[in-house]
């Protein structure tokens, strides 16, 4: 959790909003339970240093419900959610070799990887096509905010 508070203050410092309710001890994606169930992975250097994490379920959320239901449900699909390089670490290729073990990690259990983000994040739209993910179209939340969806097909 700490990983994840980390990266909800300095999203505030650049004047964004996203993951507030973290910052308020809100935790939407279950992610303490997650651990323990080894849905959420942790991602080292070659120092052993924490660089940052990603959760996977192989099962939708409500929050998947929610946002792909226009798209479909593939039964052989993971749904990659907070992933998180901690800012000290940012700019430094980590992401992409955070998504490339995710892509390794899933490649005999599942067809596609699926995730999604803030359709004004234009930066991390970008990033995660210049990562081979897809945008296969849009959806919007409950409080109509818009999010962009992504496939990487394994």
């Amino acid at each position: 959790m700490s990983v994840l508070k980390e990266s909800a203050e300095w999203l505030k410092e650049q004047g964004s909003n996203q993951w507030s309710e973290v910052l308020q001890g809100e935790d939407k994606h279950g992610l303490e339970e997650a651990v323990t169930k080894g849905e959420v992975y942790f991602f080292y250097n070659s120092k052993n240093q924490l660089i940052g994490m990603a959760a996977a379920w192989k099962t939708p959320t409500e929050w998947d419900k929610l946002l792909w239901k226009d798209f479909g449900f593939h039964q052989s699909a993971c749904y990659i959610h907070r992933v998180i390089i901690r800012p000290t670490y940012r700019g430094k290729a980590y992401g992409e070799e955070l998504l490339s073990a995710l892509k390794r990690k899933f490649l005999d259990e599942v067809s596609e990887l699926r995730l999604d983000c803030l359709g004004s994040n234009q930066k991390l739209i970008q990033f995660y096509q210049e990562n081979g993910f897809v945008n296969i179209g849009s959806s919007k939340d409950s409080n109509e905010n818009e999010f962009e969806l992504f496939l990487y097909k394994l």
